[in-house]
């Protein structure tokens, strides 16, 4: 008979960002536009309609902004956490076929190079460490430590149910997709988990005997609530 999830972790991907305000330069920590907006507040109606014990947010802008409505029906505070970033990017102002060509000619690099992250920005194994050793400290929270057995990796589980909230971004919680299933990392982990704007997954922790717990991919970038809402 299949155990019932004492744990339940929900990465919702940020809303639409606006990258080019008025139509002018990229900048750096975008916030929502109006359309981003109404596809965090659809999220959180979704969401919201479960309970919550806690919400992890990334501290971008695009993200915290995707967090606020569903803090604000659930009565969580969110708790903004740096590690929880997205893969770091440095480059100038630019205009959108700029913006373009960046990111064609990064990815027409040899595929070793994708470890070094985006040209001038953090390198992939940097990325990796950092989300995953956030995430670390958030279940480590909740009472939830990790536990190697040979070549597998189980989890010591809570005393009672939990259910969290990760607000962050593509690449973000694509790593601790793969991280929590134990999957070796790819340098385009946001292609091969590839998740749309304002979509989320879902990742469940399920006794395995008296060995602790493993995680379970039990939905993948659900999209319904944005479908119903014509926000897709």
């Amino acid at each position: 008979m299949r155990e019932e999830a004492l744990v339940r972790i929900v990465l919702l991907r940020h809303g639409e960002p606006d990258w080019f305000p008025a139509g002018g330069l990229s900048v750096d920590d975008a916030g929502l536009t109006a359309r981003g907006h109404a596809q965090a507040e659809a999220a959180a109606r979704i969401l919201g309609a479960e309970r919550i014990d806690a919400i992890y947010v990334s501290p971008l802008r695009r993200a915290r902004e995707t967090a606020d409505p569903l803090a604000r029906l659930c009565g969580v505070a969110p708790v903004t956490l740096d590690a929880l970033a997205e893969i770091g990017i440095k480059t100038p102002r630019m205009s959108q076929p700029e913006v373009d060509h960046f990111f064609m000619e990064a990815m027409r690099r040899p595929l070793e190079s994708h470890w070094d992250g985006w040209p001038q920005g953090e390198s992939f194994h940097d990325f990796h460490a950092r989300v995953t050793r956030g995430m670390s400290g958030i279940l480590a929270r909740h009472a939830m430590t990790p536990e190697r057995k040979g070549e597998f990796t189980v989890w010591r589980l809570p005393p009672r149910q939990l259910s969290l909230v990760v607000v962050a971004h593509g690449g973000t919680n694509a790593v601790l997709i793969t991280h929590l299933l134990d999957v070796s990392p790819v340098p385009w982990e946001w292609i091969r988990f590839e998740s749309e704007l304002a979509a989320y997954s879902v990742v469940q922790a399920r006794p395995l005997g008296q060995h602790g717990g493993v995680w379970s991919l039990t939905r993948f970038n659900e999209v319904a609530h944005l479908e119903e809402a014509r926000l897709r």
